[in-house]
């Protein structure tokens, strides 16, 4: 799949796969000082999930990493990346953020209300605003470093919340266990009035 760039200021790079789709799926990924970007394994996870459900997908660098212009702005200039990139899809956005993205995601929709799926937020390290009432999914390893579930459970509902036996943050070899979620989750919405 070719990567392109956003013409925005900053410039953003990105991969984006149309399909025949009501619905485009926006995955974020983790944070950029950390070695996140748009290659990671569970960015790819989600990416090919979407895809394999007939969802158009795209997916970016945030400021500062790969092809991306601009520096590492604390999350208030990766909210606004969020929103170009939101603005470039066709069709309804479906947001999948993915630890660091999710929390970009969650600030990002204080002022919007499309749909969303969070993979490991990083509820330990970073304050999210409230979710409750939202279209909103999350599903997090037993094990992760970073995702305290009963802070997790005073942002969104707890039924909405799924725990995946043996994994931690990073779902390395537990990439698969992400999939099945995924594609419940995706296909409700698309089934969502």
């Amino acid at each position: 799949m070719p990567e392109y760039v956003i013409e925005s200021n900053p410039k953003l790079q990105a991969v984006h796969e149309e399909r025949l789709s009501d619905f485009c799926v926006v995955v974020t990924h983790p944070h950029s000082l950390m070695g996140g970007d748009m290659r990671n394994n569970v960015v790819m996870a989600a990416w090919n999930t979407a895809l394999e459900c007939g969802f158009s997908a795209i997916r970016f660098n945030f400021r500062g990493v790969g092809r991306s212009g601009g520096s590492f702005d604390d999350g208030r200039g990766e909210v606004d990346d969020l929103a170009v990139v939101i603005d470039q899809v066709k069709g309804s956005p479906i947001i999948i953020g993915y630890s660091f993205g999710a929390w970009v995601a969650a600030n990002y929709l204080q002022c919007s209300d499309c749909p969303a799926i969070f993979i490991s937020p990083p509820t330990a390290m970073f304050s999210f605003p409230t979710m409750k009432g939202r279209s909103l999914w999350a599903i997090t390893g037993e094990f992760d470093q970073f995702c305290d579930t009963e802070i997790l459970g005073t942002v969104m509902e707890n039924d909405r919340i799924r725990i995946a036996r043996g994994a931690d943050h990073f779902w390395f070899g537990f990439e698969d266990q992400l999939k099945p979620f995924l594609r419940e989750k995706l296909s409700e919405f698309m089934r969502a009035p």
